[in-house]
C-alpha cells in the first residue's frame, strides 16, 4: 500500500504557484522517498543530482516550509570537484547539457578538451549557474578577447561571490562594467586599458555603495587628473566620499557646492579685510602727533630778523 503525502494548503495556495515546477517535484519526490539521498531522488526524476541539491536549498530558504522537510546539505564548496569522464558522459545525455556544450565550444572556437567539459560542467554543478547564464557568461568573457576555460571560470567564481546567478543580475553586471567602467577608465585618459582589480574594486564602490551615477563619478575623476596631474583612484574615492556625505545625487548639486564653497571663501576674505585696513590705520595714522605754537614760532623769527 502506498503511503500517503500530507501536504498543507498553505503550501500548495502559497508556494505552488511561486516555485518552479521542477522544485515542486523535487520536494513531493523527497517527501515520497523519506531519507533518500540526492542521487536516489535524481534517478528517480531523471534529472541532475545538482538540480535536487539546488531544489533543497530553495525549500531551506522558504519561510513557510520546515527546515526537517528536506535534507540539510552545503551545495557550494570551495573548490570544484573533478569529474570522471563516466560521470561527464552521463550528464551529457541530458538535451541542455549536450546544447550548452555545443554552445560553448561555437563561442570559445575550439574543440573542448575533457577538462573544458570538467570545467563548464562545474559552472552549473558546483556554482550553481542556470544554463542560461553560463552562456552569458561564456559570452561575456568571449567578448572580452577571452577564449580560455581558465579565465572563465574565473569570472564565473567572482559572479557566484557577488551573487550574481540570474540572466537579470547578469545583465546589470555587464551593463556597469562595459558602459560604467569604461567610462570612468575614459574620463581619467585611461581608455586603452582594462582596469586591474584595485581599480574595479574602487568602481564598484562607487556606483554600488555609494549609488552614485556616472556622470557624477566622471566630474571627480576629470578634477583628480586637473588637480593632481595623475590617475589616482584614491583622490577620486577622497571626492567622491565627500560628495556622498553631502547628499549629491547630480551635477546641479555639485555645482550648488562649488557656489557655497567660493561664497563661504569671499566671506572669509571679506572679514580679514578691515583687520589690515585697520591694523595699516594703527601704524601709520593714529600715532600721538606733536603739538606746535605757531604764534612763538612767527615771534622767534621777528626777533632774529631785528638783529640783523
Amino acid at each position: 500500500m502506498a503511503r500517503e503525502i500530507c501536504i498543507t494548503n498553505e503550501f500548495i495556495e502559497r508556494e505552488l504557484p511561486l516555485a518552479p515546477p521542477l522544485y515542486v517535484s523535487i520536494y513531493l519526490m523527497t517527501k515520497a522517498l523519506e531519507s533518500s539521498d540526492a542521487s536516489v531522488i535524481a534517478k528517480r526524476l531523471n534529472v541532475l543530482e545538482s538540480d535536487v541539491l539546488r531544489a533543497w536549498q530553495y525549500w531551506q530558504e522558504r519561510e513557510t516550509v520546515k527546515t526537517h522537510d528536506v535534507p540539510q546539505t552545503r551545495i557550494f564548496m570551495e573548490q570544484r570537484p573533478e569529474y570522471s569522464m563516466e560521470e561527464l558522459s552521463e550528464y551529457m545525455k541530458h538535451r541542455e547539457m549536450k546544447a550548452l556544450l555545443q554552445t560553448a565550444q561555437k563561442k570559445l572556437g575550439k574543440p573542448l578538451t575533457q577538462q573544458d567539459i570538467c570545467m563548464i560542467y562545474g559552472l552549473y554543478d558546483w556554482l550553481g549557474f542556470p544554463l542560461d547564464v553560463i552562456e552569458v557568461l561564456l559570452s561575456y568573457c568571449v567578448s572580452d578577447g577571452f577564449k580560455g576555460m581558465r579565465y572563465v571560470e574565473k569570472v564565473a567564481m567572482a559572479w557566484a561571490e557577488e551573487g550574481i546567478n540570474t540572466l537579470e543580475k547578469a545583465a546589470q553586471y555587464i551593463e556597469m562594467r562595459k558602459t560604467g567602467f569604461h567610462a570612468i577608465m575614459r574620463a581619467f585618459g585611461q581608455s586603452g586599458r582594462m582596469p586591474v582589480d584595485g581599480e574595479e574594486a574602487y568602481m564598484r564602490k562607487w556606483m554600488k555603495e555609494y549609488e552614485l551615477p556616472i556622470d557624477v563619478i566622471k566630474m571627480a575623476c576629470e578634477r583628480t587628473v586637473m588637480q593632481t596631474g595623475k590617475v589616482s583612484f584614491a583622490y577620486a574615492d577622497s571626492i567622491l566620499r565627500k560628495w556622498k556625505q553631502a547628499g549629491v545625487k547630480t551635477q546641479a548639486d555639485i555645482e550648488n557646492l562649488d557656489r557655497a564653497f567660493v561664497a563661504k571663501k569671499a566671506v572669509r576674505s571679506g572679514e580679514t579685510k578691515p583687520v589690515a585696513a585697520a591694523s595699516k590705520q594703527n601704524r601709520f595714522i593714529n600715532y600721538s602727533q606733536r603739538q606746535w605754537d605757531f604764534d612763538k614760532l612767527e615771534k622767534l623769527q621777528r626777533e632774529e630778523r631785528d638783529k640783523w
